[in-house]
C-alpha cells in the first residue's frame, strides 16, 4: 500500500496501534508529545496516515501500594496537560464510537491505557477511578508480580484480589490485557474471564522463543474468544537474534498468525518509545513502508487494512 497527501482524504491509511509508551517517555524526558525525540510524538506522524494510538500509562516494577498509585497520578496530570496543550492535533478518544470519526477527522487521536495493575496499589475501587478518568484498557502485570498476579518473570498467577479486578474491568468494560502476564497466569485467567481480552504487544513464539511472545495455543485462544493480539516491534521480540532482524521477520510473525486462522485477530501493537526499535520501523514514519512489505510478502490488501485499524476497530466497539 502506498500512502500519499491527505488531499481530499484520498489514499489515507487509517491505523490503530494498541500499545505506546510515548507518554510515560514525554514525562521521563520532560518533553512535550509533540516531540522529535518521542517515537510515536504527533510531529513524527506521517502524511496519509490517521492513527488512533493506545497510550499507556506505565507503572515501573519498583512501584507499589500508594506509590503506585502516586505515579499513576503525576503521568495522569502530565496526560491532561498535553491535551490542553495540543487540543487542536490531539484528541481523547473514551468511547469505541467515537474512534470512527477521530479517524476519519485525520487526526492523531488517543485512548488512554495503564501498563501494570499496580496503578490500583490493590484497591478495588480503583478500577472504577481509572474508567472515570478515562482508561480504558489495562495491561495487568508488568514482568514482576503485584497485586493483581505474576508477571512473565515469575510462575506466580492471579491473586484472589486479581480475580476481582478483572471482574470489575469486565463489568465496566475496561479491556484486559495479558501481554506481560505469566504462563500460569494466562492459563489461569481461562477458568474466569467472561469476556474477550487482548495481548496488546507481543508476537508469536513460535517464531521468536522470547517468553514474552505467544505460543500457538495462547494465539488461538485469544482468537477464538474474539480478541486481539497486537505484532510488537521490539527488535528482541522479532527474532532470536534481535540486532540482526529484518522487516520480513516481523512480517513472519504475521503470517504465522495468519497460518493460525487469525486474520480478524491481528493488529497493532508497536512499543513505540517503550523498548529497543530495529531501524526499519523506529518512528511514525516508518509505518507506510511497513505496509508496503506486507503486501510484498502476499498479504492481500483487504488483511492489510484488518491489520491496521479493522480488526481493532470491530473490537472496541464490540466492548461497550
Amino acid at each position: 500500500m502506498t500512502v500519499g497527501n491527505t488531499d481530499e482524504c484520498k489514499n489515507i491509511a487509517n491505523v490503530i496501534d494498541l500499545h505506546c509508551d510515548t507518554l510515560s517517555k514525554s514525562y521521563d524526558m520532560r518533553v512535550p508529545l509533540t516531540s522529535r525525540e518521542l517515537a510515536a510524538g504527533l510531529d513524527r506522524l506521517p502524511d496519509g496516515v490517521r492513527l488512533c494510538q493506545c497510550m499507556a500509562i506505565f507503572i515501573p516494577d519498583r512501584y507499589r501500594g500508594e506509590a503506585a498509585e502516586a505515579y499513576f497520578d503525576a503521568l495522569y496530570r502530565h496526560w491532561c496537560v498535553q491535551l490542553k496543550l495540543y487540543k487542536n492535533r490531539l484528541r481523547a478518544v473514551t468511547q469505541p464510537d467515537e474512534i470512527a470519526g477521530a479517524l476519519n477527522s485525520c487526526a492523531y487521536s488517543a485512548i488512554l491505557t495503564v501498563e501494570g495493575g499496580a496503578a490500583l496499589g490493590g484497591k478495588l475501587d480503583n478500577v472504577r477511578r481509572l474508567w472515570d478518568l478515562g482508561v480504558r484498557m489495562m495491561t495487568l502485570t508488568w514482568n514482576g508480580a503485584n497485586e493483581i498476579a505474576g508477571g512473565v518473570s515469575t510462575d506466580r498467577g492471579f491473586t484472589p484480589f486479581g480475580r476481582k479486578a478483572v471482574g470489575e474491568m469486565e463489568k465496566l468494560g475496561m479491556i484486559v490485557d495479558v501481554s506481560h502476564l505469566s504462563d500460569r497466569g494466562f492459563s489461569e485467567l481461562m477458568d474466569f474471564a467472561q469476556r474477550p481480552f487482548i495481548a496488546s504487544h507481543s508476537n508469536s513464539r513460535a517464531v521468536c522463543s522470547h517468553p514474552r511472545n505467544l505460543t500457538d495455543e495462547m494465539f488461538k485462544t485469544i482468537s477464538r474468544s474474539g480478541g486481539l493480539v497486537g505484532l510488537n516491534y521490539y527488535k528482541n521480540f522479532i527474532a532470536d537474534n534481535g540486532d540482526t532482524n529484518s522487516i520480513d521477520d516481523l512480517i513472519r510473525h504475521a503470517c504465522h498468525f495468519l497460518e493460525l486462522g487469525g486474520e480478524d485477530t491481528i493488529a497493532l501493537g508497536s512499543d513505540f518509545d517503550g523498548a529497543e526499535l530495529p531501524e526499519y520501523l523506529d518512528g511514525l514514519e516508518k509505518l507506510p513502508s511497513f505496509f508496503d512489505a506486507m503486501g510484498r510478502a502476499g498479504i492481500p490488501p483487504h488483511v492489510i487494512e484488518k491489520i491496521r485499524y479493522k480488526n481493532a476497530q470491530r473490537f472496541f466497539t464490540s466492548m461497550k
